[in-house]
């Protein structure tokens, strides 16, 4: 009896570890392999880039680019046009910039969109994101990418959390500001109530990532401090 009771504990861990592998291997599997084809041909509308540059625009020596997504998929023809309206809409300020960048990670083509707003008397920074399957040439919702990352928005929360409190600790060290803001004058500053809102998801390298929008400008100048990689925060 006793030896069947320890051979039961004994096997309660190893079916935990071995569920936990079976999960991690499915997660690398899906974003380190691609079930079509690495030239992605059988699913372009036409030749070329899977996301091209479809306008671009100089002003005062800075140039915008608005991308188009290159997939035969009617949900990704609405998405080209939903992007094509929201460039519009900023565009009409000439002085507002637009940028993107995307990368492939075995079936998941993430695209992210900057865009460098002039509207208001302090610039401020916005982004979208857009996660594709390429295999099934959709779009990937925000709880599927967490369920695939085996995380929850608790621990995006988390991961945000530390990279603001790294922040504020690292600007205390520099002296940009005195002892009299506090971390919530701090957060208060970068316009954060709550470290999910205005969150963007992007996969990179296989690494899930968020931008995270937040206001770079007070009365220390901490424009001078944060850079424009600051908003693009590892979570996993």
């Amino acid at each position: 009896m006793k030896n069947i009771l320890k051979n039961k504990k004994v096997s309660i861990p190893l079916i935990v570890i071995g569920t936990f592998l079976l999960v991690s291997f499915n997660i690398y599997f899906f974003i380190n392999n691609s079930s079509i084809n690495s030239d992605y041909n059988d699913i372009k509308e036409k030749r070329g880039s899977i996301v091209y540059t479809r306008y671009t625009r100089t002003y005062k020596e800075v140039t915008t680019i608005v991308p188009y997504i290159n997939l035969k998929s009617s949900i990704i023809g609405n998405l080209n046009k939903e992007i094509v309206d929201m460039a519009n809409g900023y565009l009409q300020n000439k002085n507002n910039v637009i940028s993107y960048d995307y990368k492939i990670s075995g079936d998941i083509l993430s695209i992210v969109i900057q865009i460098n707003c002039y509207d208001r008397p302090l610039p401020e920074v916005f982004f979208r994101t857009y996660n594709i399957n390429l295999a099934e040439q959709r779009m990937i919702g925000e709880d599927e990418l967490l369920d695939l990352y085996g995380i929850d928005e608790e621990d995006v929360s988390a991961k945000i959390k530390e990279k603001f409190e790294y922040f504020f600790k690292d600007e205390r060290d520099k002296k940009i500001f005195d002892e009299e803001c506090d971390y919530n004058c701090f957060l208060y500053m970068r316009g954060i109530k709550n470290y999910t809102d205005n969150i963007n998801y992007f996969v990179d390298n296989s690494k899930l990532y968020v931008y995270k929008e937040f206001n770079i400008y007070s009365i220390y100048n901490e424009e001078k401090y944060f850079k424009n990689t600051d908003f693009k925060i590892e979570i996993v």
